[in-house]
């Protein structure tokens, strides 16, 4: 698509929102009138959920309709059931599978009584875990957390025969029963099955595997967020008369402080300490890679490493490679902005400490909660009424957990319990604009997982990574373009807008690559033998020596960052947040060619959830991913808003 047609599809996205005037300052009473929890999600609404009261007090979510507390007895006995349940299921039907004895009608009602074994087994652990990451120095939550997993590693053996034993069923059997239309339903899920074959273990050895990971990767996982939770920094912030003690959240916020000694002394605190710390981090890191190395490449056959992550994700291994060739060849692109940005903000020595300051003017805004709140109501009601009317149920229904205080897990996420419960939502809310914009985002993931867990079956609930972003970033789009309607006159707050959103940007496509590159090199660094701090550092500035430039410099420790990363700890899935956003722009550019009509389809490819595989799901949107065309038209765009933001900074 050429440049002319972005910036002309640009200019069209404010006329396309047709959104009205609206304060910021709005109360959220417009929106408290005729309203009842998930009144239009009939298989949601049995839970008894119910409303709460937006207010500037932020709120704590109300997991009551799962269970009571976590000391609630239906935790166990719901465990305990699933591991008897699970039991008799493989007595039942394990002999029957390895001899192929099912038909496909047979096999069906098979498939229903495992998704209903699986969706009471699923509660305890994620109901569990959630309630940990709020409160993750609580002893007796993290014993609890360990038990239950343990237990649903119990579950996990007893179920495993299934799956793989489909997988290994003969290519005749897959043919005449796998296509057969009783299955359709469930065709997506079979066929994901279907390619595991080439990379199945013996299956004693896949029991022990599920018993390994247990006190393997996922014990690494939880002790460096419990860990990492105990951290604590004094510090003296922008309002503070003398150093108080702050969380690692809190601290690291005040990188995006406007001024900048509060910003290179906040960063070289949290770097010093992750420095100090590193030898554990690359503990963990060698623990989970060495893990990987011996169980999917030398025993399993994945090559390269990161196809683990693409076949799981169902994307072609070449799709990915031409995503990552084609952002690498648009690092100039970042570089440019960030030159521009230090102009801006009148820094030489602009480093990175400096990529998320942010563009200060006068009508700096911060925003309360139900200020937040109120302006997303209305961007997503102006978008569809009822896409509106599912993110009400989010925030109205208190599943968000918003409060910032010590012990909680840092960072945001959005949450699924199964079909028919309701997703949830946790976050550190601060009043800036980048916190509403985080409340856009995981209010994606949350409408994207109300959507398909109303409507899919549990097996078609594993939403994948390559999905798995688009609604969140969508959102993201949507709140954008509201912004830039409301401060078209305003140029300065126009440019702070457009700022922010390259901001963003720069985070998630240019900065998640440059980890995605940097964990294929490790990965490949690694068959030698496990890596030392300094060599994790050092691939790590590599990497990014490569996407700054002779734009941004960097601090002496930022070569630590590489510890700071949770997401390492799941290789190879920091590409979703890239894959999300180019994927997402062509989708976005489609619901600019016909507003009208795109919302609803929109709606129904989320709800589509994992019946379809990535591929072929944005098919239906006319979008291909297998062209490297789609991947540069996102880069165009980008180059638009750098055009904007360059032509007003002049």
């Amino acid at each position: 698509m050429k440049l002319r047609k972005i910036l002309k599809l640009r200019r069209l996205v404010i006329l396309a929102t047709a959104i009205s005037t609206f304060s910021i300052g709005a109360n959220m009473e417009s929106y408290k009138k005729d309203f009842k929890c998930f009144a239009d999600y009939p298989n949601t609404a049995g839970h008894g959920i119910n409303q709460i009261e937006v207010t500037d007090t932020l709120p704590v979510w109300h997991l009551g309709y799962i269970y009571s507390s976590y000391s609630d007895p239906k935790i166990m006995q719901d465990l305990q059931k699933s591991i008897k349940d699970s039991a008799d299921f493989k007595k039942k039907y394990e002999d029957k599978i390895n001899k192929q004895k099912f038909s496909a009608s047979e096999l069906l009602k098979v498939i229903k009584e495992y998704e209903i074994i699986w969706r009471t087994a699923f509660l305890p652990q994620q109901y569990v875990s959630n309630v940990h990451n709020t409160d993750m120095n609580n002893n007796e939550l993290r014993a609890l957390l360990g038990k239950v997993e343990i237990m649903t590693s119990e579950i996990s053996k007893n179920m495993s025969f299934f799956e793989n034993g489909l997988a290994r069923t003969s290519d005749a059997y897959k043919k005449k029963i796998f296509s057969d239309t009783k299955l359709s339903e469930y065709k997506n899920w079979l066929n994901r099955i279907s390619v595991k074959k080439k990379y199945l273990l013996p299956e004693d050895q896949e029991l022990l595997l599920i018993d390994k990971d247990v006190n393997g990767i996922n014990a690494w996982s939880n002790f460096r967020s419990t860990y990492e939770s105990k951290y604590s920094f004094m510090f003296k912030g922008p309002n503070d008369k003398e150093e108080r003690k702050y969380t690692l959240t809190e601290l690291t916020k005040f990188v995006e402080n406007e001024n900048r000694d509060v910003r290179q002394r906040s960063a070289e605190l949290f770097f010093k300490k992750f420095n100090e710390d590193s030898y554990i981090y690359a503990q963990i890191y060698n623990s989970i890679i060495q893990d990987m190395m011996l169980i999917e490449k030398n025993r399993r056959g994945y090559s390269p490493m990161i196809s683990v992550r693409n076949i799981s994700s169902q994307l072609d291994d070449k799709v990915v490679e031409t995503m990552h060739q084609v952002i690498k060849e648009n690092y100039p692109l970042a570089q440019r902005y960030w030159k521009l940005k230090a102009k801006l903000l009148k820094i030489k020595d602009f480093n990175n400490a400096d990529v998320r300051a942010p563009y200060v003017v006068k009508e700096n805004k911060k925003y309360t909660y139900p200020q937040a709140l109120a302006l997303l109501q209305e961007t997503y009601d102006n978008f569809y009424k009822p896409f509106g009317a599912a993110f009400e149920n989010m925030y109205r229904c208190g599943l968000v957990d918003a409060v910032v205080k010590p012990g909680k897990r840092g960072g945001a996420y959005c949450d699924y319990f199964g079909p028919t419960y309701a997703p949830v939502i946790l976050l550190s809310y601060q009043e800036t604009l980048d916190d509403v914009s985080t409340i856009a985002h995981e209010g994606g993931h949350w409408i994207h997982g109300l959507l398909f867990l109303e409507k899919q079956s549990l097996l078609n609930s594993d939403i994948p990574m390559a999905t798995a972003e688009t609604a969140s970033v969508f959102n993201e789009m949507l709140l954008t373009s509201r912004l830039l309607k409301e401060n078209e006159k305003n140029k300065e707050q126009t440019l702070a807008i457009l700022i922010s959103k390259l901001d963003g940007v720069m985070a998630t496509i240019f900065r998640q690559t440059a980890f995605s590159n940097f964990e294929q090199t490790v990965f490949k660094a690694s068959e030698s033998g496990p890596l030392t701090p300094e060599q994790f550092s050092d691939m790590f500035v590599k990497e990014y020596g490569a996407l700054f430039g002779d734009a941004v410099k960097m601090m002496p420790d930022f070569k630590y960052e590489w510890a700071r990363i949770p997401h390492f700890m799941r290789p190879f899935y920091v590409y979703a947040y890239a894959f999300g956003d180019l994927a997402t722009i062509s989708l976005y550019e489609k619901y600019l060619e016909n507003p009208k009509d795109f919302p609803a389809k929109y709606m129904e490819f989320l709800a589509a959830g994992s019946s379809l595989n990535p591929q072929d799901l944005f098919m239906k949107m006319n979008i291909d991913l297998s062209k490297k065309e789609t991947w540069e038209s996102g880069f165009k765009y980008i180059s638009s808003l750098i055009d904007q933001a360059e032509k007003l900074a002049q």
